[in-house]
C-alpha cells in the first residue's frame, strides 16, 4: 500500500480512516491527531478531518523531542499518584531520557496539551542545565520496594514523587507513635520518604540521614522503633549499613528498600531464586502497611514489629483466590495471552511493544483489558491470575 490506514474505536463506535503520511512515523502522529480530535469534539467533528498544514510531517519532526508534538505521544496516565496531587485526576507523566539516563517526570496536570509543553520544557532544561539542576527543580517519579523478607520474597512497593509541595501534615492522633528514621543519600528521595512517614497514621519520622556513617553516628537507643535503608548509600551498600546498625542498635528493627524508575524496572529486576513471590502495591500515604500491627498496641520492640510484618503476609497470602485464575483466563484473547506472559516474565511495555511489533499505545489498550477481564486492579494482580493457571 502507498498510504497508511488507521481504524480507531472510540465511545462504541469504529471507523477506519487513510491517512496522507506516506512514513510510519509521521503516519503515527497523524493518526493521533485524529484521536484527539474525536476525544475534543466527537465524531461529528472527525468526519470532516483535514490533516494539519498542506503536507504531512516529516519523520524528523515526528521524533524532534524539542517539540510538543513528540511528546504528546508519549504521555501516560497515572492513576494510583491522587494523594501526591490532590485535585488531579488522571495525572500524566512522561519518560525522559538523555545521556543515558531517564527518568519518569509527573507533569502535574490531566491536560494533554499542558502537559505536553510542560515535558517539552523539562526535556530542554536538561539538554541546557543537565541532570543534577533539573532534579532539583522538577519533581521526579519513582517506584520504592521494601525487602521485608526474602525467601519468600514479600515486597511491598509504592510510587513517590519528589520535590512533593509542602503541605501540613495532618495533626496526630493521641497515644505513642512508631519512629521512623531514614537513611537515603538522594535528598528528594529522602524527603519524599519523611513525607509519606508523616502522612501515614500511627506514624512519626525521627530523623533522617544522608549517609551511612551519619546514620551510625547519629542514631541512639531508643530514638527510632524502625529504619529504612536505602540499598545505595553513597558510601555503602544499604545491606551493610544495615547489619551495622543492627549491631549497634540491637533492638530498633529495620528494613532494606531499593528505588526503581518504575514498577516495570521493578518487576523486571526482581532478584531469581526464591520459592515464591509476592510484590504487593500500597499507598503513599501507606508507606509501611505491614507494620500496621503494632499501631494502638504501644509496643514497638523489634519482635513485634517482626510479628506484625510476619502476620500481614501471612494474611495477604491466604487471601489469595487461588484456584479461581484459570476460567478468567479463557476469556483473553490469543493476543492478550502473549502480552500478559511477557508481563510475567517483567517485561516493561516497551520491549513487549517491540517483541509483538505493536506500539506501545496497543500495549496499553491490551493491559487495559487484561486487568477489566480478570477483574483485578493492578499488574500484579494479574501476574498473581497468570501464575496460578
Amino acid at each position: 500500500m502507498r498510504k497508511w490506514s488507521v481504524k480507531i474505536q472510540f465511545k462504541g463506535r469504529r471507523q477506519a480512516f487513510s491517512l496522507r503520511a506516506s512514513e510510519p512515523e509521521a503516519a503515527a502522529v497523524e493518526a493521533c491527531e485524529i484521536y484527539r480530535l474525536l476525544c475534543d469534539n466527537g465524531w461529528a467533528a472527525a468526519a470532516g478531518y483535514r490533516p494539519s498544514g498542506s503536507r504531512p510531517r516529516s519523520p524528523a519532526t515526528a521524533g524532534d523531542r524539542s517539540r510538543a508534538e513528540y511528546w504528546r505521544q508519549q504521555l501516560v496516565h497515572r492513576d494510583y499518584t491522587s494523594e501526591l496531587h490532590p485535585g488531579v485526576a488522571a495525572e500524566l507523566s512522561a519518560r525522559i531520557d538523555h545521556a543515558g539516563t531517564s527518568h519518569y517526570f509527573p507533569l502535574g496536570t490531566s491536560s494533554i496539551e499542558r502537559a505536553a509543553r510542560k515535558a517539552t520544557g523539562i526535556y530542554q532544561a536538561i539538554v541546557a542545565r543537565g541532570w543534577p539542576a533539573v532534579s532539583e527543580r522538577f519533581p521526579r517519579e519513582l517506584t520504592i520496594a521494601f525487602h521485608w523478607t526474602d525467601r519468600p520474597l514479600a515486597w511491598t512497593y509504592t510510587t513517590i514523587h519528589t520535590r512533593i509541595a509542602e503541605r501540613a501534615a495532618p495533626p496526630p492522633p493521641p497515644g505513642p507513635r512508631l519512629r521512623v528514621s531514614v537513611v537515603e543519600s538522594d535528598e528528594g528521595v529522602r524527603r519524599a520518604l519523611e513525607w509519606c512517614v508523616e502522612r501515614q497514621p500511627g506514624l512519626a519520622c525521627a530523623a533522617g540521614f544522608g549517609t551511612a556513617a551519619a546514620a551510625l553516628r547519629g542514631l541512639t537507643q531508643g530514638e527510632a522503633h524502625l529504619a529504612i535503608v536505602g540499598q545505595s548509600l553513597s558510601d555503602r551498600a544499604g545491606v551493610v549499613c544495615l547489619e551495622e546498625l543492627n549491631a549497634k542498635l540491637p533492638l530498633m528493627a529495620g528494613v532494606l528498600y531499593s528505588v526503581y524508575e518504575d514498577s516495570e524496572e521493578l518487576f523486571k529486576t526482581t532478584p531469581g531464586g526464591a520459592g515464591s513471590y509476592l510484590l504487593r502495591r500500597t499507598r503513599p500515604t501507606q508507606l509501611l502497611e505491614p507494620v500496621a500491627g503494632t499501631l494502638g498496641k504501644g509496643d514497638f520492640s523489634r519482635a513485634e514489629i517482626t510479628l506484625s510484618i510476619w502476620q500481614y503476609f501471612k494474611e495477604t497470602f491466604a487471601d489469595l483466590p487461588l484456584g479461581s485464575a484459570t476460567p478468567h483466563l479463557t476469556n483473553l484473547t490469543q493476543r492478550e495471552h502473549e502480552v500478559l506472559g511477557l508481563l510475567s516474565k517483567g517485561q516493561p511495555d516497551k520491549e513487549i511493544a517491540e517483541r509483538l511489533r505493536i506500539s506501545v499505545w496497543t500495549v496499553h489498550g491490551h493491559v487495559r483489558k487484561i486487568l477489566e477481564k480478570l477483574g483485578v486492579h493492578n499488574r500484579t494482580g494479574a501476574v498473581v491470575k497468570y501464575l496460578q493457571k
